[in-house]
């Protein structure tokens, strides 16, 4: 399991001070959460990157069954002493250990920024019911004082590039795909009211400053001491306020129309040659291929009229993740990632009309894995994808016979020529 550099050392060394400087979630918005989500007495949730369990103590009179998956040790006992009823796993979002289809929600709490968003957003969607809710929560300090504003200014001065809520680039999974429906979304005031060491706490549970040397980190947090001990609205304060603004998003997973012959485009993805291949907002398909797409062997290894488009199943990613290897929109080479069609009964010579004005393709054979994909298989086992051993969960080319615009969303009907 691989997790964010900045992250992985600086919320381990962080832990302590996470745990006494980061304040409780607005009780309003996990309110609001909890109805979205429809989290209550029967339902089994996630707390996904959970931290020291400051979201999921927020949850626990809901009477729902929780489980909590966080990768980092220290955050991880400070949990599991705080709440040793709840089930603590190691584990990250890119890879949850969890089967599939096992729960009701997930919620994700000021940490879904530090996540690869395409493999996160697939893997929080395989282990969700198809009924299923998931929700996300960040708190942001509102610029209301002078004082907050020199606050951060002092905290991003030492950001060199970090993930961030306020960049909105976490966004890009679900914008750039139909994994998941559009995102709701509401926001809710609440204040952060404590010590001024708990302020100092609040600035040294932040991973890039807790991940500093000691000496630079106590420099940085001996600046905010300074900051408080003078500003007027601070200077002598028992109880210093900082006020949040809580953000709250929540969505579902995405399904294709009922029928056998209709499915869903739920991510186009192209690559400058190689796998994996990533999300796109949509692409024009062309005889020769998708619009901004390489391969790193061109033919006649790929690129042919016949091999124009590769396709993959999302139920296949789903079944191979199941086996315990690595599968996502786009891990294999795949163009076009599908919902809702029966992957088993395909065959040569089949058509896929996408959209309405859309291309149409026709299928040609199966695509062959080799050594690119290894990486992704437990002990490289890539044969899993095989069309000679999983024919269910093999990728097909496909050849263009009209050519035309693709977009996440976009609908696929399957066309039967014998």
């Amino acid at each position: 399991m691989v997790i964010h550099e900045s992250a992985a050392k600086g919320f381990a060394a962080g832990a302590d001070a996470y745990e006494r400087g980061r304040p409780e979630y607005s009780p309003e918005a996990v309110e609001r959460l909890i109805a979205e989500l429809a989290i209550g007495p029967g339902s089994r949730v996630l707390d996904l990157a959970a931290g020291t369990g400051k979201l999921t103590r927020q949850l626990v009179w809901t009477g729902a069954e929780l489980v909590a998956v966080e990768p980092v040790a220290e955050m991880r006992a400070k949990l599991q002493a705080v709440l040793p009823v709840v089930e603590a796993i190691e584990g990250t979002a890119e890879s949850i250990p969890l089967p599939n289809h096992s729960v009701d929600a997930v919620v994700v709490g000021q940490a879904f920024h530090w996540f690869d968003g395409i493999r996160a957003v697939s893997e929080i969607r395989r282990v969700l019911k198809p009924e299923g809710a998931l929700g996300l929560i960040w708190q942001a300090r509102e610029l209301s004082r002078p004082w907050i504003e020199r606050l951060d200014a002092i905290i991003d001065r030492v950001d060199d590039g970090h993930p961030r809520f306020r960049t909105m680039a976490w966004r890009e999974a679900f914008d750039r795909t139909a994994l998941m429906a559009p995102l709701g979304s509401a926001t809710f005031r609440t204040v952060q009211r404590g010590s001024p060491e708990t302020i100092v706490d609040r600035v040294a549970s932040i991973s890039y400053i807790a991940a500093m040397s000691e000496g630079r980190r106590a420099a940085v947090l001996d600046e905010v001491r300074v900051l408080l001990a003078a500003d007027e609205d601070t200077a002598g304060a028992e109880v210093v306020e900082l006020p949040y603004t809580a953000h709250i998003y929540w969505t579902r997973p995405r399904q294709a129309a009922a029928g056998p012959s209709t499915g869903l485009v739920v991510s186009v993805n192209t690559s400058p040659g190689g796998v994996p291949k990533r999300p796109i907002a949509g692409a024009r398909m062309h005889w020769r291929g998708l619009e901004g797409d390489a391969h790193s062997e061109p033919e006649p290894v790929h690129g042919t009229p016949e091999q124009a488009a590769c396709l993959y199943a999302l139920e296949a990613i789903e079944r191979v993740r199941a086996d315990g290897h690595q599968a996502f929109p786009g891990t294999y080479g795949e163009n076009f990632t599908l919902l809702g069609l029966d992957w088993a009964v395909l065959r040569p010579g089949d058509r896929m009309r996408i959209g309405t004005a859309g291309p149409l393709l026709e299928l040609t054979d199966y695509a062959t894995p080799c050594a690119t994909q290894e990486r992704w298989f437990t002990n490289r086992r890539y044969g899993r994808i095989s069309q000679r051993k999983h024919p269910e969960d093999a990728r097909w080319y496909a050849a263009v016979l009209e050519e035309g615009y693709v977009a996440p969303g976009d609908e696929v009907h399957l066309i039967r020529t014998a």
